[in-house]
């Protein structure tokens, strides 16, 4: 009797939004909010079957009618690929010449279609940084064992520095010098692994074996109180909460940093104003407001946008605030999506620049 593994919700990784950040062409995107569960609600269903007869009749307006013929052809087999999947908070459908995706999404999104020469990743992005890679350090009296998490799942990494198991017997308050060299091992190697993977690292351990351990600012967060080590799901979890932590850290200091360059009028405020300096000069910071959007047209070979009413015009492009982040990010900047009415007095969106 053959059995059929369950689908499993598709979580977008950093890989996926570069891939997807570099289609150019007629892309669709279709984003909705959704019920988790096993599969899609009907009253979730009917929306998305709406999204997408929405996305059949803008079709028609577009001048190539045989790439509109594909794509619409691609969007139905997407939309039926996704009725076959569980749900999450929301959903996302990707579709291009070459390129039907359909991932799942942690958190509500606007519900939109946007039809540009890009896709429409601002809540992938917010996705990915919501779920960041992050390497765990598990560690007690006798051993240290390093994880990896990649985005969808947790992968023990078996290095010749991890696992790694501690010499002789442990004896309570005999041997510190034997628990240092210990320590001083397994921090040698966790540096050497960050050398070829420099991510955020967790800590997890007992209160005591924390306490000895020495480390520098490349610690996210620590889980204190856990002498046994956990089953696998168990430390992702746990894992996983610390970063949220992390991640909720670096978005506090990410308005430090842009309230710093305002004051020092270092800054530039404004959809319009931030395009051009993305376009002219070297990102390094955007800020901008989760559901912030504007139709606009690109005039002087892209170096500026001008507002537009008529966001369905095969000319506009549906949401500039998506292309922005998108040459942000490919430009070597950061992205912080804070929320609604954070930079009200400041147009809703603004970028630092390195020069």
């Amino acid at each position: 009797m053959n059995i059929v593994a369950p689908p499993m919700l598709s979580r977008p990784d950093q890989d996926d939004l570069a891939t997807l950040m570099s289609v150019r062409g007629l892309c669709v995107s279709i984003l909705v909010s959704t019920s988790p569960g096993p599969r899609l609600s009907e009253p979730d269903r009917q929306r998305v079957q709406a999204h997408a007869r929405d996305v059949l009749r803008r079709l028609e307006l577009e001048p190539d009618q045989g790439q509109a013929a594909v794509l619409a052809a691609r969007m139905r087999t997407a939309v039926d690929r996704a009725f076959r999947m569980p749900a999450d908070a929301a959903l996302a459908i990707y579709v291009a010449d070459a390129t039907i995706r359909v991932f799942h999404l942690p958190m509500k999104v606007e519900d939109r279609v946007v039809i540009d020469p890009t896709f429409a990743t601002r809540d992938l992005v917010r996705a990915v940084q919501s779920n960041p890679q992050f390497l765990l350090l598990h560690l007690d009296h006798r051993s240290a064992s390093l994880f990896r998490y990649n985005q969808k799942y947790l992968q023990p990494q078996l290095t010749p520095d991890f696992p790694a198991l501690r010499e002789g017997r442990v004896r309570t308050g005999r041997d510190l010098e034997q628990q240092r060299r210990f320590l001083r091992a397994v921090d040698a190697g966790l540096g050497r692994h960050l050398t070829q993977n420099p991510l955020p690292v967790v800590l997890v351990g007992g209160e005591r074996i924390l306490g000895e351990y020495r480390h520098g600012s490349r610690i996210a967060g620590m889980a204190r109180g856990i002498h046994s080590r956990p089953a696998l799901t168990e430390l992702e979890n746990i894992g996983r909460s610390v970063m949220a932590d992390h991640v909720a850290d670096l978005s506090a200091a990410a308005h430090d940093t842009l309230q710093a360059r305002l004051r020092a009028r270092q800054a530039v405020t404004g959809l319009l104003g931030c395009w051009h300096a993305a376009a002219t000069g070297d990102p390094e910071l955007l800020v901008v407001e989760q559901h912030f959007a504007m139709p606009v047209r690109i005039v002087a070979d892209g170096r500026y946008v001008e507002p537009s009413d008529d966001e369905e015009h095969p000319d506009v492009i549906d949401d500039a605030v998506d292309e922005l982040i998108e040459k942000v990010l490919q430009r070597g900047g950061h992205v912080s999506v804070v929320p609604d009415g954070t930079l009200v007095e400041h147009g809703r969106v603004a970028l630092t620049r390195t020069r």
